[in-house]
């Protein structure tokens, strides 16, 4: 509801989408759970989103018609909150919480890496469909960035994968276990090769860099709203390499 509230029309390939499908999709993992490919897909999600169409008195016109049956569980979320932004917006940030820090976890067991290993090795790169993403680093904002103000703005992170979920993993597996920190997708926007996704991050962080957003790396204290609309801008999507 929440997403259908900012982006009515957004359809399978907005980044948004995409990230709420996989988050909905680890935590169909949960416990070892196998999960069908067609389970909370971005197909799926786009049209759960037409579903509260259906009950938004100020639904944008041609919107097409959502899952069939269903619309009793949308019909319950928008009654409850509906007339209300500020409880959505604390239900959405429960959630979000809940989520990441039960789907992407690290280990409690100590690691202390493989045995080590001489000798050669021969890599072979291969281009493919890789995603620029959007995460919020969610936690104390006092013990993340000491040295802002807050103001409304969110600390995030930007970067580039083929593989959000197997990214987010990563990136959990780097905070101790039981911290308050935790990272949440945002917004995943695909392109067909990893060059239009190195131009297009490199895009995105020099507007952190001009609008004195940028914390450094690839880390930046910005209006989330400002990112997201920037990350769903336009931009050459599958044609030939973009330039910077």
């Amino acid at each position: 509801m929440n997403l259908y509230l900012s982006a009515p029309k957004a359809g399978k390939t907005h980044p948004e989408v995409i990230a709420l499908s996989t988050m909905l999709r680890a935590a169909g993992r949960r416990n070892g759970r196998a999960v069908l490919a067609s389970f909370r897909n971005p197909a799926g999600v786009a049209m759960r989103l037409r579903n509260f169409g259906r009950h938004d008195p100020n639904a944008p016109p041609g919107r097409d018609a959502g899952l069939r049956p269903g619309g009793a569980a949308d019909l319950q979320v928008w009654r409850e909150f509906g007339g209300n932004p500020i409880a959505l917006a604390e239900e959405v940030t429960r959630i979000r919480r809940s989520l990441s820090a039960d789907d992407w976890i690290p280990d409690t067991w100590s690691s202390r890496g493989p045995v080590p290993t001489f000798g050669l090795r021969t890599t072979t790169l291969a281009d493919s469909r890789t995603g620029v993403y959007l995460l919020l680093l969610d936690g104390p904002i006092d013990v993340l960035a000491p040295q802002v103000e807050v103001d409304g703005r969110v600390l995030v992170k930007i970067g580039r994968t083929s593989d959000l979920d197997r990214r987010m993993a990563e990136l959990a597996a780097g905070l101790p276990p039981g911290t308050l920190i935790r990272y949440v997708p945002i917004s995943l926007r695909e392109f067909g090769s990893s060059l239009n996704a190195h131009r297009f991050e490199q895009r995105l962080l020099g507007i952190c860099d001009r609008e004195g957003w940028s914390l450094g790396g690839e880390f930046a204290y910005a209006p989330l709203d400002a990112l997201k609309a920037e990350l769903a801008g336009p931009w050459p999507r599958d044609g030939p390499v973009c330039g910077p």
